[in-house]
């Protein structure tokens, strides 16, 4: 069994035509798609991509409580499973739990970036990628983990795909590459944040062009229908959709928390599938096992999505939810297939606790139609379930997860 687990770091699923975007055209992802499976559906639960990373590790949400059980590297190696980490010097990978475990440690630095004759770090570490499975992609038993930092600001000229940029109207003359992070209209100007929305486009596609080179690769090495291959992120990047650019101040919008999740089976099984339940990060860890068969420990929150992915009758969750602290700020957020509230619990001392909000899903995507008033008895059971909910991760108890009422998991509202 083989497995390439690709992270591109702070990508928008909204960029992604895959995932209904009319502006991009991301060739080699909405191939993936189209032979392998979309999860239209998976949120992170922590708003900080190193929280998601521990997430990762851990199968556990990080919301409280230490986890005694097995990091995801070790059970895999106990299992007889070669793990290799490739990414760049930026990678938040290289610092925390995630860092440690792995067999192989793969890091492409910018200084040797003339030896590798590339001009860029994304295009070193698909490099590095072929340069690995070139030597060991015919043996067995192993995860290959690419992450690749591009949409991390500041971002790489030689990514961005000008041809792509000219192609879309109303683009800019020059890309912004090293964006102001701060809020519209304080810290950078309307315009500018439009310039942003193109610059980031640019570099999506520069990515998916890299990415097309390595699925090139995999179908050169005979391996391509051999391999689990699937594309993710660990979080979205504002670019002031709700005002804020970058990780300046609260967000739990979608394009902070919904990363996008597409599994290509290998062989290409299940192709057009897409998935509409609930997933987040402690899935991966899970999954991982399950492809690899090794043991699955009980006391891990996660829940495999190979099941759903083979259209098995299989439920992972009921609801979604996702921390953010910013500071001294703290804010939770309750995601259903119907509703979706923001619910700020912690503010700066000299500030005062803003209200809920409640946004109807999925009719308001982007989340604009504050219904908070229009629908006070479904307001108030959602909050009930998240206070409880942050309770229960306080205190180590999500075994005991708080139920919401039949009427509030339909798909359609009420």
């Amino acid at each position: 069994m083989k497995c390439i687990w690709i992270v591109v770091q702070r990508l928008q699923p909204a960029y992604l035509s895959c995932y209904g975007s009319e502006w991009l055209d991301t060739t080699t992802l909405d191939r993936l798609a189209t032979e392998g499976v979309v999860f239209d559906q998976c949120y992170v639960d922590r708003a900080s991509v190193r929280g998601v990373r521990r997430s990762w590790f851990t199968g556990r949400h990080g919301f409280g409580g230490v986890s005694r059980t097995p990091g995801l590297l070790r059970l895999l190696w106990e299992h007889g499973v070669r793990t290799v980490f490739i990414g760049d010097e930026r990678s938040p990978s290289l610092r925390g739990v995630w860092a440690s475990g792995w067999e192989m440690v793969y890091v492409v630095r910018e200084e040797r970036l003339s030896e590798l004759e590339q001009e860029s770090l994304t295009a070193g570490c698909i490099q590095a990628a072929t340069d690995w499975l070139s030597r060991y992609g015919a043996s067995d038993h192993w995860l290959l983990w690419l992450e690749l930092g591009a949409l991390q600001p500041p971002w790489e000229a030689a990514l961005y795909d000008e041809e792509a940029v000219r192609a879309l109207e109303g683009a800019p003359e020059q890309p912004i590459l090293e964006p102001k992070l701060g809020y519209v209209e304080r810290d950078l100007t309307r315009q500018e944040r439009e310039v942003l929305l193109y610059s980031y486009a640019g570099v999506v596609n520069g990515v998916d062009q890299w990415l097309g080179m390595l699925v090139e690769y995999l179908q050169q090495r005979g391996i391509y229908n051999e391999v689990l291959l699937v594309v993710t992120s660990d979080c979205g990047l504002p670019l002031g959709e709700h005002g804020v650019v970058g990780d300046v101040g609260p967000c739990l919008h979608e394009e902070l928390l919904h990363i996008p999740l597409i599994l290509r089976w290998p062989g290409g099984r299940e192709a057009g599938r897409r998935v509409q339940q609930l997933v987040q990060p402690v899935d991966f860890f899970p999954t991982l096992l399950e492809y690899f068969e090794a043991p699955i420990p009980r006391e891990i929150h996660g829940k495999s999505v190979l099941g759903v992915a083979r259209g098995e009758h299989v439920r992972l969750r009921e609801y979604a939810c996702a921390i953010g602290r910013w500071g001294t700020e703290e804010w939770w957020s309750l995601r259903t297939h119907s509703w979706y509230l923001i619910l700020p619990m912690r503010t700066r001392p000299d500030q005062p606790i803003p209200p809920p909000r409640l946004y109807i899903k999925p009719d308001d995507r982007w989340e604009v139609n504050d219904v908070h008033k229009d629908y006070p008895d479904a307001a108030d059971h959602l909050e009930l379930t998240l206070r409880r909910f942050r309770e229960a991760a306080i205190q180590d108890r999500l075994a005991e997860l708080p139920e919401l009422r039949d009427d509030l998991l339909r798909i359609t509202v009420p």
